[in-house]
C-alpha cells in the first residue's frame, strides 16, 4: 500500500514536472478570458502570435545556449542590428532580398561565433562576454542609424510579415518550423545528445570524447543565427526598426525559456516546452495591455517570474542532492 501510494505521489510529481506549464497556461487564458472578454478576439489573437514569434525564434536559441550551460543576453541588440542591416542593404544599397537575407544571417552567427570563441577559447563568463558584445552591437546599431529608425518598402517582405498560411500567420509558420528543426535536433542527433551532455557535465563529456568547446562555439552561433532570424521577421512584421528595436527581448527569451523549464544550469531543457513558455509570456504581456497596466510594470512582473523559475529549480536541485 505503501509503495503503491510512493508511486502515485512520483507520477504526479513527473507530470507536474512535464506539463506544469501546460495547465498554468490553459488556467491563465480562463482567466485572463473571464477578466477581458477582448482577449479571445481572433485579431487579439492573432496579434499575440505575430508578435510573439519574433520572441519565439529568439528563445528557441537561447534553449540550446542554456541546455549547454550557458546565457546569451545579446540576442536583443542583435536582432535590431541585424534588422536595421537588411534595410540598409536592400532598401538603401539595392542588394535583392534573397542575398541581403543571406548576408544577415551570416552576420548574426558569425557575432555568435564570437561569442562562443570568447566562452569557449577564452574563458569569460558568458553573462560577461554577451553582455560586452550586446554593447558592441549596440554600438554598431546606433553607428549604421544614426540613431534614427529605418523603413523598408519591399513588397515581398511585407507579404511575410502580413500573410498566412491557411490563417496561421506566416511569421508564426517561420516560428513553428524552426521549432520541429531544433526539438529534432536536440532529442534525435548526436549534436543534441553531446549540447545535453555539455550542459549536464562538461568535464564528464570532455571524458567521453565530447568535443566540449566546438559544441559550445556552435551553440551560440545558432543563437546567433536564429537571433539574426528574429531581426528579419520583426522588419517583415512592422517594416521598420527603430533604436529601441529589440531592446529587452532578451529578457523575454530568458522568462519564456526558464518558465518552459530548461534548467538554468543546463543539461536539460525542452524546445516545445519553450514554445509553451513563449505563449505564457505573451499572454501575460497581452492581458496587461489590455488592462491598461504601465509597461514598467510589465518588466518587473517578468523580472520576478525568471527569479521565481530560476529559484525554483535551484531549491529543486539542492532537494535531489539531499
Amino acid at each position: 500500500m505503501i509503495k503503491r501510494e510512493t508511486d502515485i505521489k512520483a507520477i504526479m510529481k513527473n507530470s507536474l514536472h512535464k506539463y506544469g506549464v501546460v495547465f498554468a497556461f490553459i488556467l491563465l487564458c480562463i482567466v485572463v478570458s473571464i477578466i477581458t472578454p477582448k482577449f479571445l478576439q481572433v485579431r487579439n489573437l492573432m496579434n499575440i502570435l505575430r508578435q510573439y514569434s519574433v520572441i519565439g525564434i529568439l528563445s528557441v536559441g537561447m534553449t540550446l545556449v542554456i541546455i549547454s550551460g550557458n546565457f546569451d543576453i545579446s540576442v536583443g541588440y542583435i536582432c535590431g542590428f541585424c534588422g536595421a542591416l537588411l534595410i540598409k542593404l536592400n532598401g538603401e544599397y539595392g542588394v535583392a532580398l534573397l542575398p541581403a537575407v543571406v548576408i544577415v544571417l551570416l552576420v548574426g552567427a558569425l557575432i555568435g561565433c564570437v561569442n562562443g570563441f570568447c566562452v569557449a577559447r577564452i574563458g569569460i563568463p558568458s553573462m560577461i562576454a554577451t553582455l560586452g558584445m550586446g554593447e558592441v552591437v549596440n554600438g554598431a546599431f546606433l553607428l549604421i542609424t544614426g540613431g534614427y529608425s529605418l523603413s523598408i518598402a519591399n513588397e515581398t517582405l511585407r507579404a511575410v510579415g502580413k500573410g498566412s498560411v491557411i490563417g496561421v500567420p506566416t511569421i508564426t509558420v517561420i516560428f513553428l518550423l524552426t521549432v520541429i528543426l531544433f526539438q529534432f535536433i536536440l532529442k534525435k542527433t548526436r549534436y543534441g545528445r553531446s549540447t545535453y551532455a555539455v550542459g549536464g557535465n562538461i568535464d564528464a563529456a570532455r571524458l567521453s570524447g565530447i568535443k566540449t568547446k566546438q559544441i559550445t562555439i556552435s551553440a551560440f552561433a545558432i543563437c546567433g543565427l536564429l537571433a539574426a532570424l528574429s531581426g528579419i521577421v520583426l522588419t517583415a512584421r512592422v517594416m521598420n526598426i527603430s533604436p529601441a528595436s529589440g531592446s529587452g527581448y532578451e529578457l523575454d527569451a530568458i522568462a519564456a525559456v526558464v518558465i518552459g523549464g530548461t534548467r538554468v544550469s543546463g543539461g536539460e531543457g525542452n524546445v516545445w516546452r519553450t514554445v509553451m513558455g513563449v505563449l505564457f509570456v505573451g499572454v501575460i504581456s497581452n492581458a496587461l495591455n489590455l488592462l491598461g497596466v504601465n509597461d514598467y510594470y510589465q518588466y518587473i512582473l517578468k523580472g520576478g517570474i525568471i527569479l521565481l523559475a530560476v529559484g525554483t529549480d535551484c531549491l529543486n536541485r539542492m532537494k535531489r542532492r539531499r
